[in-house]
Order: structure tokens, then sequence, then C-alpha cells
């Protein structure tokens, strides 16, 4: 199984995650490519599918994830569909912690290029999330999106952890979970963390009429921030979605059935919804946070959120 690595140097914890990486490349010979702009990555796929790859290692957050995925997905430089293998490296790691490895960057690479660690290395096929602003554009491939009251949660992480420096991949997850966490008890601040966005979504083409969201999420990860289960809702369609509606009714007693995905009898008649579909078309006007990415939907055009691509994942 011939390996190559993109990296992020930005993203890394620190220094010296870099270090040790760029050592282990250096020795074990490992096709590489470092991300300078993320207009780069086409450039390193098409050199990796020159190169036989086979596994495309990602050392970096969420964000790195994306750009690879998207490049992979709208490309064509590859005979055959590369897999992939995810070592949390970034600021945020939630792609990592679900379908990656949650070991030292550098330690799990090694491990799998080792006889013994690829005998061991299993792979999983996952549905990935495609998100088109535009039909003009080319879509965005990641796995977690989120808008309304989640983006300010993000917005507000970002300014208390920027200066945390090495501390800020624990930091910036907690402080995501605080802060929804305060979304869903109600406690407004200053910052205006707490109002309503108005969204009107068409799930599997039953459109629903526009309404005001606290909260907006979506996924094909199964795992979520601190072990969180915010999704709930029968079936076997990949992408799925979870909505608290503004104002939010009784929302002390939704808290915990919405964080662990157990809803009671009385909260689909008050506007929490939560299920399964293949596809979404979302009108609105606030932006949209992608794998950490942030996205500004034109006003009133309509947005597609698909999970008709799949992408297998490598881990040990």
């Amino acid at each position: 199984m011939r390996i190559g690595v993109i990296s992020n140097p930005r993203s890394q914890r620190n220094r010296g995650d870099m270090a040790r990486m760029r050592d282990l490349i250096a020795r074990r010979a490992i096709p590489h490519g470092e991300i300078d702009v993320i207009e780069s990555v086409p450039r390193i796929l098409r050199q990796f599918a020159d190169e036989g790859v086979e596994v495309v290692a990602i050392s970096g957050g969420d964000g790195t994830v994306q750009a690879v995925l998207t490049a992979l997905l709208n490309g064509t430089c590859f005979a055959q569909q590369p897999g992939i293998a995810v070592l949390a490296a970034g600021m945020t790691n939630l792609i990592a912690a679900d379908v990656g490895m949650k070991d030292h960057p550098a330690e799990a690479l090694e491990r799998m290029l080792e006889p013994a660690g690829a005998a061991e290395s299993k792979s999983i096929t996952r549905s990935v999330l495609s998100l088109q602003l535009h039909p003009s554009e080319a879509p965005v491939h990641g796995m977690f999106l989120g808008t309304a009251g989640f983006y300010r949660a993000v917005q507000l992480v970002r300014r208390r952890v920027h200066p945390l420096g090495a501390e800020r991949n624990l930091a910036a997850g907690m402080g995501i979970a605080a802060s929804l966490l305060r979304l869903l008890l109600g406690r407004q601040g200053k910052d205006g963390l707490l109002q309503g966005d108005a969204i009107q979504v068409d799930i599997d083409g039953d459109r629903g009429p526009k309404r005001y969201y606290l909260l907006w999420m979506a996924t094909t990860l199964d795992r979520f921030i601190l072990h969180l289960q915010p999704f709930w809702g029968s079936g076997a369609l990949p992408l799925r979605y979870t909505a608290v509606p503004y104002p939010p009714r009784r929302l002390a007693l939704a808290l915990w059935p919405v964080l662990s995905g157990r809803p009671r009898k009385w909260m689909t008649a008050a506007g929490y919804e939560s299920g399964r579909a293949s596809a979404l078309e979302m009108i609105l006007n606030c932006p949209i946070v992608f794998d950490g990415e942030v996205f500004n939907p034109r006003p009133d055009q309509p947005v597609t959120l698909r999970a008709d691509r799949q992408v297998t994942f490598w881990r040990i």
C-alpha cells in the first residue's frame, strides 16, 4: 500500500509536530506535499497519481481534510480513487475523531508504514457531504455543516482560543461544545450568540416553509464533539440533520434529549427536528460553517447539500 502525505504546516499543533513529520517523511522516502495555499492541493494530488499513491494521508485539521476531499472528488487525476488516512493534526479534528487516527500524527503514520501495521489497517467507507453554493460552481466536499447559532458559536470560540497556541485543539473543541451548551440553555450575552435566523429547507423534494432557527446542523459523521450525539431519526440515508427552532420552547427540558439524540414525544410538535436525508436544499442569509471553513451564501440563492459521494478511510 503506497502512501503519500499532504501536510498543512499552518494547522499543526506546534512546530515540533511538523518537525517530527518531516523527519519521518525524509527517512522513509514518502511522497509528500506541503500546502502553502489551498490551490496547491490539486497539483500535489496529480504528483501522487503519477507516483502510484494508493492512500493519501492528511496531516492537518478539518479544513485541510475538506480541501483534499474537494480536490480529489472534483478532479480526474487518479484512475482509481485512493483511500484517505486522516491524521489528527489540526485545531479541530472532528473528522479524525470519527474516521481517522487519534495517535500523534507521526506515530500513526509510522505504524501504518510498518508491515504489521499495514496488515492491521482497516478501512471504512463513508458518505461525504457535497455543498454547492451556486449551480455554476463546483461543490465543496466535507463531513460537517453548521449554521445559524453554530456559526456564531464558532466565531466566538475562535476569538477566545486564537491566543492559546499549542493548547488550541482541546480548547477549540471544548469551547464550541460550551458555546452550543449555552445556546441550548438559552443564555443570552452581550455577544449576540442567542438569536434566530430564517431558513427555508427542502428535504428530499419536500419543501417546508421559512422558519426561524436557533441552531441548524448536518453531518455524515457518527461521532460529534465530546462524544455527543445530537442527531436522531430512523432509516439508512447517510445525511443526518438536526434543527432547534427559534424561539426554542421548553429548552431546559429539551437540552439533554437534543445532545444525546433521544427526543421526547412533545419535541416534534415544539419544532425540534432531526432525521435522515439524501439531499437538502436551503435558502438562508446567514453564514455556513463547513468543516471549520466559513462560506457566505448569496442572498435568497438556494444552496444544495447532498450525500451521494463516498470515500474509503483507512485507520489503524
